[in-house]
């Protein structure tokens, strides 16, 4: 698809797109395969740079996805593939049938809220669930203690108690 030949004729050109429509066109500039970007701000660091804060959303939202496979390992659950992320682009953003995202045109920032938003639930539903789980088991291992111990005492009261207390009684009217 790339057609990157040294043969080839290439023009260097400024290309000036109002900031509402510039993440649409550059996309679709992208999926041609044939532009290179330049770097027009070279002096500024990678957290100097506009785009930083959805850097940081992504991220975020990779944190709550290896946490997701996190858990699925721990219950070794098999988790299915959902396809690439070309294809995943390709059908949640500039397709009319929105299968994934479930909305129709949706651009990459209302698609990157919406993930945010879907993770986010189910982030805190996982951990509510984990919280529920570990102290219902606190409280079973608590409850098998205390079945335990009761256990212990029956078997006391029922076996050693009554021969404890006969040997006391003898033991005491020697004394006397």
């Amino acid at each position: 698809m790339v057609r990157w030949f040294r043969s080839e004729p290439m023009e260097y050109i400024s290309l000036i797109v109002n900031e509402d429509a510039a993440h649409d066109c550059l996309a679709d500039l992208g999926k041609l395969g044939i532009l290179q970007f330049t770097d027009l701000n070279p002096e500024l660091t990678p957290f100097q740079r506009r785009f930083v804060s959805y850097v940081k959303r992504c991220d975020e939202l990779e944190r709550k996805l290896r946490f997701f496979a996190g858990e699925c390992d721990k219950f070794e659950l098999e988790l299915a593939s959902a396809g690439t992320v070309d294809g995943f682009l390709a059908t949640s953003v500039g397709s009319s049938s929105g299968a994934i995202a479930g909305k129709s045109n949706e651009t990459g920032a209302q698609l990157l809220e919406s993930h945010e938003v879907e993770l986010d639930g189910y982030e805190n539903q996982l951990k509510e669930l984990n919280n529920y789980s570990e102290k219902l088991t606190i409280e079973y291992n608590e409850k098998v203690e205390l079945q335990e111990v009761l256990e212990k005492a029956r078997r006391f009261f029922m076996t050693d108690a009554p021969r404890l207390a006969v040997s006391e009684l003898t033991s005491s009217g020697k004394k006397i």
